[in-house]
């Protein structure tokens, strides 16, 4: 086979390039909200063009793969730049990240072409259905699941538009984006017919009115009400210090410093340390636990902390855990069953497929342990759900948290590795989608910012700078809603990939016919 099949034509990579430099910016910290209306659009364009014309579906991967490894590679040029402060592999881990985003992309861009090839469906109807059931896929990919940049994200920054995710979490979200997408594509092929180009502009503008008056009549019928306030420490330990063991106690230090500074203001109910804010394993540090155990005592207030942990087995072998763990308000640890992240980053956290001990001798890849079914803690105040870093990127998670009962979501995590690029604005995004999803508080506190507040409906308060020390106090809220997407969950997701399916069997069928 020639390698020529693999390069798009001329046309073709037009499209590619302007579409994926439209989902480029169409994310935080870019404060735009066209792009993600119009991204898919030159791509899906070029996808249906082929199919119109009865071209096989290989283009349209071809396409699609172009797209996905271009438009993502812009987006997460920065996983290079963060492994590199880990490992000399980091550009290899860049690739490997985009050789699985990209393939996913050009699975539906070739589900897209036969179905059109075969049943003429509206691209309106098409592309949400199939783009919204990729999303669901990197969701639920086991350890290389990294659902980082779905579409509904581009609204985050709007609280008007976002306040839907509560009915349908971040995919309905995403389903209207890529529809309205699709509907400009069906009103572009059929732009000879003034009156349908019309038709497809009115549904634009007359689904973008309703959303927006949901948001605007959710935003002023919803009822806050007080949980506690919750204190944060933001240390600003820089990676290149964060594991060297001459600087262990520079950190404890810096957090005992800052902790004592925000805890003597007595304005507080929680306070929490960000992801491993505690530099090792505290069952090797017993120092370490004194201090924790000193600061809750002292000050009468809870802590709660990222930290190591590391667990024995009767067999003689053990396993270690990104975890979280809580100081009373009287200072004893381990009243509460300490909590294991369970959503691993791939090959920092936990080499995927593979016994992650065969990597032992090289730094940074990951034979982290894998969390269980999560138990919220439990305080004065209510139950409080923790994420650990990326966890907060599955709306499942929060989702079951909410089920269980909590009051309050905090984030604990570490964007140190990310440097000043685009990931620690993308990341803390998230936080919004899961706080309106959920109509509860979250609480972030993070090594090096952004820390910050998100209420119940999505707004954003005292964020605070990257590479700064800080320490603030928020006043936690939450509702006595309970969303349809805590009922149903990811319904949109569920029903987008069951249509999917149904709509792949129906081109079989089609094909076979005389």
């Amino acid at each position: 086979m020639s390698l020529r099949v693999l390069v798009p034509h001329r046309r073709e990579a037009v499209a590619i390039v302007i579409s994926a430099v439209l989902f480029g910016i169409a994310f935080p910290p870019f404060p735009l909200l066209v792009p993600a209306f119009v991204c898919l659009v030159p791509v899906t364009l070029a996808v249906v063009r082929r199919a119109d014309a009865q071209q096989r579906w290989q283009g349209a991967a071809r396409i699609g793969f172009w797209f996905g490894l271009i438009a993502y590679g812009i987006n997460l040029y920065w996983i290079a730049i963060a492994l590199h402060i880990y490992t000399n592999l980091a550009i290899l881990g860049y690739v490997a990240s985009l050789l699985v985003l990209a393939p996913v992309v050009a699975v539906a861009m070739a589900v897209l072409s036969a179905v059109r090839r075969r049943t003429r469906f509206p691209v309106a109807i098409l592309l949400p259905v199939i783009w919204v059931a990729s999303e669901l896929l990197l969701d639920h990919m086991g350890p290389l699941a990294f659902p980082w940049l779905p579409l509904g994200l581009s609204v985050s920054g709007v609280p008007a538009l976002s306040q839907a995710a509560d009915i349908s979490g971040v995919r309905g979200l995403s389903f209207w984006i890529a529809a309205t997408n699709g509907l400009i594509v069906d009103a572009w092929m059929l732009r000879t017919a003034r009156r349908v180009v019309l038709s497809r502009a009115a549904v634009i503008a007359l689904l973008l009115l309703l959303v927006e008056a949901y948001g605007v009549w959710r935003i002023g019928s919803i009822q806050l009400r007080p949980v506690a306030p919750v204190a944060i420490v933001q240390p600003n330990v820089p990676q290149t210090e964060k594991w060297q063991k001459q600087y262990q106690w520079k950190i404890v230090g810096m957090l005992a410093s800052l902790s004592r500074e925000r805890l003597a203001r007595h304005d507080a109910a929680l306070l929490l340390w960000p992801e491993a804010a505690l530099p090792g394993f505290l069952s090797q540090h017993p120092d370490w636990a004194d201090t924790v155990r000193t600061l809750a005592h002292d000050y009468h207030t809870p802590i709660l902390f990222g930290v190591l942990d590391l667990v024995y087995h009767p067999n003689g072998d053990f396993d270690y855990y990104n975890a979280a763990m809580l100081a009373d308000s009287t200072g004893r640890l381990g009243t509460q069953p300490t909590y294991h992240k369970t959503y691993l980053v791939p090959i920092v956290e936990r080499v995927p497929f593979v016994n992650p001990r065969w990597f032992e001798g090289l730094n940074y890849f990951g034979g982290y342990g894998r969390g269980g079914t999560p138990v919220p803690f439990t305080l004065p105040f209510g139950k409080v759900g923790v994420l650990i870093c990326y966890e907060s990127i599955f709306p499942q998670r929060s989702r079951q948290y909410r089920r269980d009962g909590v009051s309050l979501l905090v984030n604990i995590t570490n964007d140190a590795w990310f440097g000043t690029s685009l990931a620690p604005h993308q990341h803390a995004a998230h936080l919004v989608m899961r706080a309106i999803e959920n109509r509860v508080g979250i609480v972030r506190a993070a090594n090096t910012g952004i820390s910050e507040y998100v209420d119940p409906l999505g707004d954003v308060h005292g964020a605070t700078g990257l590479f700064v020390p800080a320490t603030a106090t928020y006043q936690a809220q939450t509702t006595d809603v309970i969303s349809l997407y805590v009922r149903l969950g990811d319904w949109i997701g569920a029903l987008s990939a069951l249509a999917t399916l149904a709509l792949v069997v129906l081109a079989w069928r089609r094909r076979r016919m005389p």
